[in-house]
């Protein structure tokens, strides 16, 4: 054979076969990004062990009094102390069992008259005790990779800044979650607004609420 001829095969070879092989990468790396974008980025089905809430919640209540619009805002933020219970997850259900936390901290209370929105805030002790453990169980969906609603609220009984009975576990809420090796933050946020009247004034209220749930897998 032409030594020429053959040199111009073997280079073709060479050239074809290194440009099949990135080729290959190629196709590879695509299919390694897709499928990675399919699969979900970790489990949360299983045992885990409740570790604690970390919390922010506003509550405003607008009142008129004599055609003169009243707001008061009260803030608080804060991660529950004495944290106790397990959550079993399985399929679409948590289930908390002997659940307990208590919250002892600091709230800000604002006062606003009209248009004024300067803010002078009143410091004041915000605490929650709970006697004993509780139970709950509820729905969710998973909606994507980390992406997750509770149609019905949360598992975590977190006490009403203003005082009542109120609490946010009864609201639908949505949020994110974030996988780490043995460990899972689950984050959600809430607005509760509702009206009552007393002494022939209406009190509006409009309650925002977000919180970190943080869990470790239980082995």
């Amino acid at each position: 054979m032409n030594k020429k001829l053959y040199a111009m095969r073997s280079g073709a070879s060479c050239f074809f076969m290194r440009y099949a092989f990135l080729l290959f990468l190629f196709f590879f790396s695509c299919k390694k990004g897709t499928d990675d974008k399919v699969a979900p980025p970790f489990i949360i089905t299983g045992e885990w062990i409740f570790m604690s809430n970390t919390v922010s919640t506003e509550s405003v209540t607008t009142y008129i009094i004599d055609d003169i619009t009243y707001r008061n805002k009260i803030t608080a933020d804060y991660v529950t102390y004495n944290n106790n219970g397990t959550v079993t997850i399985t399929g679409n259900s948590m289930v908390g069992s002997d659940l307990r936390f208590d919250v002892i901290t600091k709230s800000y209370f604002s006062f606003y008259i009209g248009d004024d929105n300067d803010e002078d805030s009143v410091e004041a002790p915000f605490t929650s005790y709970m006697d004993t453990p509780y139970a709950a169980q509820q729905s969710f969906q998973l909606i994507g990779k980390d992406s997750i609603y509770f149609p019905a609220g949360t598992l975590m009984a977190i006490p009403d800044i203003n005082g009542e009975e109120r609490t946010s576990m009864t609201l639908p809420q949505g949020g994110t979650i974030r996988g780490f090796d043995n460990a899972m933050k689950i984050i959600t946020t809430s607005v509760d607004a509702y009206s009552y009247t007393e002494d022939e004034t209406t009190y509006h209220v409009v309650k925002k609420e977000r919180m970190e749930t943080d869990l470790a897998k239980q082995f």
